[in-house]
């Protein structure tokens, strides 16, 4: 069996067996990549950006007939903008449907660059075409988290939907209708923004919440760690009267409305449970119980993590974990606990999914 241990994305899309998987899911398949998932968890977004790629061959066909000469020249376009190492540039012309995907890539990105251009002259807000979009919509009572391709994190508050790609590319566009606390994975290069209505919340890396307001086209941005920008997306830039940004830092928020001049922030009565102030002492445990700590993470990201109370109410843990993302402190706890935990659907779960489940509450 091939070592996939050193694999990186483009090893992946010269690979029979993993491409039978993408695209035919066989049983016999998925429990083999299950089990090697489960031995190289870091492999994770590598795994994801090739499947993405590879899925997208079936998903979206190419309709026209493309000769060996264009292709070169629409690769040798793409050269221009993306840095490619060189020990891996034979390598990724190899495959055939490989070369037809990045004609494919090619014909979106100008579409959308046509698109988006056009729909700004006719002054009608900003728009987000992204291809291979995802949503996810929580229809439950419980909040959902989302882990996408850059490992920034999302909890999808109930009522919530998020659309986001299934693999960022030059740019991280997300479009929430709802609520969400958003954990971000640092990219100077690439900004974070969070596009809700005609507002959009500017980040480079930080932990910070969005929520519409019943009934009103504002938002309002409250900072956990980090710094952010709020503004109007649709706004003329020219136009005296536009709304102004508005940069938070930890501890503020505002409630930002598209049609107010100025939106005041506010610094909030308390430091946050998560913000730089307090997370070194409340994150930080000494042989303290398990299910307080689980409690503790469950009340700062407003999720509900599913245990085995019974298994756990006389264990205790110490660690620090105040620097970590969720999904890490969850995985964290569980690997000195020497217990599996599971993030599917939205679900945060500590011990075997068939085990007798509790949220603690």
């Amino acid at each position: 069996m091939t070592d996939y241990s050193n694999f990186e994305v483009e090893d992946f899309l010269h690979d029979d067996f993993f491409i039978d998987w993408v695209l035919k899911k066989e049983p016999d398949h998925d429990a083999f990549w299950a089990a090697w998932l489960n031995q190289y968890p870091e492999k994770q977004k590598t795994i994801d950006e090739a499947a993405a790629i590879a899925g997208s061959i079936r998903i979206k066909p190419l309709k026209v007939s493309l000769s060996d000469e264009k292709v070169n020249a629409m690769i040798a376009g793409l050269q221009q903008r993306i840095s490619v190492p060189e020990k891996k540039k034979t390598a990724i012309y190899r495959t055939m449907w490989v070369r037809i995907a990045a004609a494919i890539c090619v014909f979106a990105t100008v579409g959308t660059w046509f698109y988006l251009s056009y729909y700004k002259k006719i002054n009608q807000g900003p728009v987000i075409e992204i291809v291979n979009m995802l949503n996810v919509s929580n229809q439950s009572h419980v909040a959902k988290l989302i882990r996408m391709s850059d490992g920034s994190l999302a909890v999808i508050k109930p009522g919530s939907s998020l659309r986001y790609p299934a693999t960022f590319g030059d740019t991280r566009d997300v479009v929430l209708t709802g609520e969400a606390f958003f954990e971000v994975h640092k990219n100077p290069h690439k900004p974070f923004l969070v596009h809700n209505g005609n507002i959009i919340v500017k980040v480079l890396g930080t932990s910070f919440t969005v929520k519409s307001i019943a009934g009103k086209q504002d938002v309002k941005v409250v900072v956990n760690t980090g710094r952010v920008s709020v503004y109007d997306g649709a706004a003329d830039e020219k136009d005296p009267d536009r709304p102004k940004e508005v940069i938070l830092t930890q501890n503020q928020q505002v409630v930002f409305s598209a049609g107010k001049q100025n939106n005041e922030k506010q610094l909030l009565p308390r430091p946050l449970i998560l913000s730089q102030v307090r997370a070194p002492k409340e994150f930080t445990f000494d042989n303290a119980p398990v299910i307080s700590v689980i409690e503790k993470i469950n009340k700062a990201y407003g999720v509900n993590i599913e245990y085995d109370r019974e298994k756990l109410e006389k264990l205790t843990l110490t660690t620090s974990i105040s620097e970590k993302p969720l999904d890490e402190k969850v995985r964290i706890i569980c690997k000195a606990l020497n217990m599996e935990c599971s993030f599917k659907d939205g679900r945060i779960i500590i011990g075997s999914p068939d085990s007798k489940l509790s949220s603690g509450r």
